[in-house]
């Protein structure tokens, strides 16, 4: 790299005064012995400026704000200076008036960071209005990754759009699943996200290549564990002495019994709950992942736990994500089913309990007067809601 010497002063024109007696304040860059003038837009009287110092003489509020405008602007023009060392510029002081006035095409590329972190403001002005708050964790979640894995790998802080390429994908790939320890889908979100971003960035003329068009993202099939009618009832009948284990266990058989998620669950309130015409009452409720409407009906059991807790804080004081799961394995084992359950597991047995249970008692008076209707109602109802999963 060749050396240079850059200075940047200050002087007042003393030779041009406005009506008003005010000179304009100019700034010289001097690079190798050529130097170039340019005006600073802002001005001063001649009996104000400080020649020495460079700045307006002075505390008044118009004084502080010019001699801030001076130290930004200088401040400006060596940070340009240094971006355009990066990218393997020959520095001149005519360049520099250039990029200084964000005439330089190439400093005006977007950055990996500046472009994902735009995209997060943006998301999080959605949340809850089309947006969870779960997917805007994950965006920002993501971001934290790629930092993480940007500073390990490339020493650096940040990368150019236009410096993606499909080794940084596959890098990222190896990093998530290597070195975060991530199994192959939980790593396809983040990859899935960044895709997203780098779709955006070339819709948007800041890549001119897109290196995932070579790069396919695939996820692994899964088993998703159920509960079966048994050990559905040893959870029904676990009895413990514990006020987070006793909480925990109707929680999950509250999500069990309705088929809501756990942010569903979380985000439950009174205005969610109608009767109909004959008294039953339904849980009447937007999902928060997707935005389907669900009708619910509510069962025995569901509404056994609501007043179970009703007058407190919340509705359902159901814990959180990490806590309850580590309750459920506990109860789990003191119940001795040999399955691994969270709490995203009720999601999938009130399927298997409901269509194979041979005792439709519970059933009773839910969605009509006899059984067999009350059975079929209940089962298309279900149908509804597994689409909203």
């Amino acid at each position: 790299m060749e050396k240079h010497c850059t200075m940047v002063y200050f002087s007042l024109r003393e030779s041009k005064q406005n009506k008003k007696g005010l000179s304009p304040i100019e700034v010289s860059i001097s690079t190798n012995g050529k130097r170039i003038y340019f005006s600073t837009g802002k001005y001063a009287r001649s009996t104000d400026w400080n020649k020495e110092k460079q700045l307006v003489k002075g505390k008044s509020e118009e004084a502080q704000l010019v001699n801030s405008y001076l130290t930004q602007l200088r401040n400006k023009i060596y940070q340009k200076e240094i971006e355009l060392l990066q990218m393997g510029y020959l520095i001149t002081a005519e360049l520099l008036k250039e990029a200084v006035a964000d005439k330089v095409e190439a400093l005006n590329e977007k950055s990996l960071f500046e472009f994902f972190e735009e995209h997060n403001r943006e998301q999080e002005k959605l949340v809850g209005n089309g947006v969870s708050k779960a997917t805007y964790w994950i965006s920002v979640y993501t971001v934290r990754l790629l930092k993480k894995f940007v500073q390990q790998k490339y020493k650096r802080e940040d990368l150019y759009l236009r410096e993606l390429n499909l080794n940084f994908i596959q890098s990222f790939h190896t990093f998530l699943r290597i070195d975060k320890g991530m199994a192959q889908n939980s790593s396809t979100k983040h990859l899935k996200l960044l895709k997203k971003i780098v779709n955006l960035a070339v819709a948007n003329s800041y890549m001119a290549t897109n290196p995932f068009i070579t790069y396919k993202i695939e996820r692994e099939p899964v088993e998703i564990d159920f509960l079966d009618e048994e050990e559905l009832r040893k959870i029904i009948n676990f009895d413990t002495p514990l006020p987070r284990l006793e909480r925990a266990k109707d929680m999950f058989l509250f999500g069990c019994f309705t088929g809501l998620s756990y942010i569903d669950i979380k985000t439950l309130a009174p205005e969610h709950f109608e009767k109909d015409n004959i008294g039953r009452i339904w849980i009447k409720k937007r999902r928060v992942k997707t935005g389907v409407l669900s009708r619910i009906p509510l069962l025995p059991i569901a509404k056994l736990i609501l007043d179970k807790y009703k007058g407190g804080e919340k509705l359902l004081p159901i814990q959180d994500p990490a806590d309850i799961n580590k309750y459920l394995k506990d109860i789990a084992i003191l119940c001795d089913i040999k399955k691994r359950i969270t709490f995203h597991t009720a999601s999938h047995s009130k399927f298997f309990y409901l269509l194979n249970i041979s005792e439709l008692s519970i059933l009773k008076n839910v969605t009509a007067n006899d059984l067999e209707t009350s059975y079929i109602l209940f089962l298309s109802q279900l149908c509804n809601i597994q689409r909203t999963l």
